[in-house]
């Protein structure tokens, strides 16, 4: 029993330093592809802010908004990926 567990011991602790080298390897985005996706965030957020000062002079179109909750949703998603792959 004891060579057992020193058996499974052994194998957990050897599968968990394996599993640590793997990230290290693995890299999904460059650095210049985070910069890029950044500056993206930055377009969508500027273009949901032209809309919504479109919106403020106009309240009435209802495309407007719509445009606005797109490029604000556009951006909220885009800056998840963000935050995950290159931070």
């Amino acid at each position: 029993m004891k060579k057992l567990i020193f058996f499974a011991t052994i194998f957990v602790a050897t599968q968990t330093a394996n599993a640590n080298d793997h990230k290290s390897e693995a890299i999904i985005m460059s650095k210049q592809e985070c910069s890029e996706l950044k500056d993206g965030i930055t377009e969508l957020l500027m273009t949901a802010d032209y809309y919504w000062k479109e919106a403020e002079r106009d309240s009435e179109n209802k495309e407007l908004y719509e445009a606005i909750a797109f490029y604000s949703q556009q951006a909220a998603n885009y800056s998840t990926v963000y935050d995950v792959w290159c931070n």
